[in-house]
């Protein structure tokens, strides 16, 4: 969930060498250039590095791995002890207060831990809705925010699947109360996830320079944590289209209402992306050397 800003190389030229014959000179070969549209980056440089990658790639589809393992992992922890032992009994759990708490620790302190081991390598974004985030911020390329996507489902797939051979079915599928309307889930989704990737994009911004990073994944896993705590009762706690998708494709529980799980938490991430990118993050960037000088006038004066 957590990406760094890796500007795009320039082009390096490599040496040029010379034959006999001055006319036959080898042509200086560039490396391939990222497009980009109005700085939003469609492509970047860094796509087309293999090896580099791959490795990212990996470090996505493990992370969502965990997160799906973990999180949707502590909900069936929880339908276990409220004597839930085969799927016909699905519906007759009912979260209590506990059962909220112990979903709310899993997914909090799993992701917390999987962005902790990840980060360095690929973001730790594990969230379609964070890498369109990134994306709309300016930090990352929009072929590698799909890419990413792709990734993350088929992580999640896989430890769903797992989840489902050991259980017998695969806990964490959302659904919305029976006492709130679809405009009403969509919102919650909405502002659940604007909120996680605020709390991101601020955490992760090197130009506040007040926190060590080993403390941004805690943020991330409290944030996630507190959220859990009201949306779980509410929504189920979706937050993140692969994870949503996964559990609700396995259990075979898809309706008109599962959209407010896709398009709530992708409009935040174009929401959330340019408001923190030209609204919230300019606050942090550095003056210029006038209005600077300005302000060195002004308090010398004032001395």
């Amino acid at each position: 969930m957590m990406a760094s800003d890796k500007s795009p190389l320039l082009p390096q030229q490599s040496p040029v060498s010379y034959s006999s014959n001055p006319k036959l000179q080898e042509r200086p070969k560039l490396e391939t250039m990222g497009v980009s549209v109005l700085n939003f980056k469609i492509t970047d440089s860094g796509d087309f590095k293999m090896f580099e990658m791959l490795r990212e790639l990996l470090a996505e589809f493990l992370g969502t791995f965990y997160l799906i393992f973990i999180g949707c992992g502590g909900v069936g922890g929880a339908q276990l002890l409220a004597g839930v032992t085969s799927p016909k009994l699905l519906s007759t759990f009912k979260p209590t207060s506990a059962a909220v708490l112990q979903i709310a620790f899993a997914f909090g302190l799993g992701i917390g831990g999987a962005v902790h081991l990840f980060s360095d390598i690929s973001g730790g974004q594990f969230n379609p809705a964070v890498s369109f985030g990134l994306f709309f911020a300016r930090k990352m390329s929009l072929l590698k925010a799909l890419i990413y996507s792709v990734i993350q489902l088929c992580g999640g797939l896989v430890a769903g699947g797992v989840l489902r051979g050991m259980l017998g079915w695969c806990p964490g599928a959302v659904g919305v109360n029976s006492i709130l309307t679809t405009g009403t889930a969509f919102f919650i989704e909405f502002f659940g996830t604007l909120f996680l990737l605020l709390t991101i994009f601020s955490t992760t911004n090197s130009d506040r320079k007040q926190a060590p990073s080993y403390l941004q994944p805690l943020s991330i896993g409290v944030a996630i944590f507190v959220l859990h705590m009201f949306l779980v009762p509410t929504t189920g706690c979706g937050l993140n289209p692969a994870r949503s998708l996964v559990t609700n494709i396995i259990e075979n529980n898809l309706n008109s209402q599962f959209l407010v799980y896709v398009f709530g938490p992708l409009l935040a991430s174009v929401i959330g992306g340019l408001l923190y990118e030209f609204v919230f993050s300019p606050h942090y960037r550095p003056k210029d050397a006038k209005t600077e000088r300005a302000v060195v006038y002004v308090n010398n004066n004032g001395a």
